[in-house]
């Protein structure tokens, strides 16, 4: 089976074509994504006018927006980001990146980043991820600057080579959360050992994916994020860059990734959850998964970010922009939970995994809560009536507990 990044660059990068179970080593034959995007000076038509390059949202934007404390960092802590083999100029580009938002600078040498590249030759043109590997390493560092940043990237875009690279992931030293910002649809071995049992052994790490970005079709959900041991990311449209405590501000993105799994029956921590908010969710999912947990910025048209690749900037997007940002509020609430003697794996580890924290947390909270709700938009996209497409108040399929309040979420442990 072969996996493709879920990325969206100023136009949707799709997945479609896709069907079929890999079983073990199986291989799908999906149609190659369609990635656009536009170099920045050819952006038009942004909805929101942020104050990074030619108006594109800056980190200090999106840190303003979700509030993030200026004084948690991700110090001492680490994100691991996966992704198939990319571009030489990983590094050199993040530098590059950091000297135009005013970043720390994040290298080898300084020990805040680090590349490792599992394939014996260099990736094919054709496979290069240089745009997701930008758009994830940059992210990162730009939303927990004091974190140090592993990239492993797998020998192929191959299942097999991409767990290799997870099983890396965990070995690395004081690895807070991994970022997996790539996906396929989902096959019915996906809860076996070799896959969800991965995961489910190690519980201390959060690990985060993109919901996927061709919204909720029916029968268009993805793996890992369709893995209850792993908090799949959906996506939202900023409107306006005031706090989004109103429906107006942040809206779900139509083309955000979400919906019932296919295969995974619902956890635990979601079925309680929504049993005691009354949720119409617990009946539509049928006793299925609840795809995505959280949401995060995602319109590559309009509120895009901007990412420094191979000496040019780029508008871009989707639920892949998600996965490594909120590894970054990890790595925050890290720091934080360090000056308190504790740490993310002492949170995590009892309540197996991030999930079950997350979902506790916010059936705990009431006005402080870690979670700004989103409650309109739709990622419908199977031209006929669907339940389980529409944000609404509580979890729903589209945005699943909404996006973050960071402060709030920190101050909660």
């Amino acid at each position: 089976m072969k996996m493709y990044p879920t990325i969206a660059l100023c136009v949707i990068a799709s997945l479609s074509g896709c069907g079929g179970d890999a079983g073990d080593g199986g291989n799908f034959a999906p149609a190659s994504p369609v990635s656009h995007w536009k170099r920045i000076d050819q952006m038009t038509g942004q909805m929101v006018t942020g104050s990074g390059i030619a108006g594109t949202l800056s980190p200090n934007d999106l840190m303003t927006h979700y509030n993030m404390p200026p004084q948690y960092t991700g110090a001492g802590q680490t994100i691991v980001i996966v992704d198939a083999a990319g571009s030489a100029d990983v590094a050199s580009d993040l530098n590059a990146f950091s000297s135009y938002y005013g970043l720390p600078q994040c290298n080898a040498t300084n020990g805040c980043f680090q590349q490792i590249n599992l394939s014996s030759a260099p990736a094919a043109s054709s496979n290069d991820w240089d745009m997701e590997i930008g758009l994830d390493v940059e992210w990162a560092h730009a939303m927990a600057p004091a974190a140090k940043i592993v990239l492993i990237e797998a020998a192929s875009a191959n299942v097999a080579d991409l767990f290799k690279a997870l099983q890396a992931s965990v070995a690395q030293p004081n690895v807070a959360a991994v970022s997996m910002s790539w996906g396929a649809p989902e096959y019915a071995s996906e809860t076996r050992s070799n896959y969800d049992g991965f995961f489910k052994q190690h519980p201390g790490v959060a690990f985060f994916a993109a919901a996927g970005d061709t919204g909720n079709d029916g029968s268009n959900q993805i793996y890992p994020a369709a893995s209850p041991y792993v908090t799949a990311v959906g996506g939202t449209t900023i409107a306006s860059l005031v706090l989004p405590q109103t429906s107006t501000s942040e809206i779900a993105w139509s083309q955000g990734g979400g919906g019932a799994s296919i295969y995974e029956t619902m956890p635990a921590f979601q079925s309680a959850y929504l049993k005691a908010t009354h949720s119409s969710a617990l009946k539509l999912n049928k006793g299925k998964r609840g795809i995505p947990d959280v949401a995060y910025n995602a319109d590559p048209s309009a509120s895009p970010v901007a990412v420094y690749v191979k000496g040019g900037w780029y508008a871009i997007g989707g639920t892949s922009e998600g996965a490594p940002q909120w590894s970054a509020i990890v790595a925050r609430l890290g720091q934080y939970l360090n000056g308190k003697g504790s740490s993310v794996s002492g949170l995590l580890t009892p309540n197996n995994g991030f999930n079950g924290v997350i979902y506790q947390t916010r059936l705990n909270q009431a006005s402080n809560s870690g979670f700004y709700n989103v409650t309109v938009g739709s990622n419908d996209t199977s031209g006929k009536p669907c339940a389980l497409c529409t944000a609404g108040p509580g979890y729903d399929d589209v945005t699943g507990l909404g996006v973050p309040n960071v402060g709030n979420l920190l101050g909660s442990f």
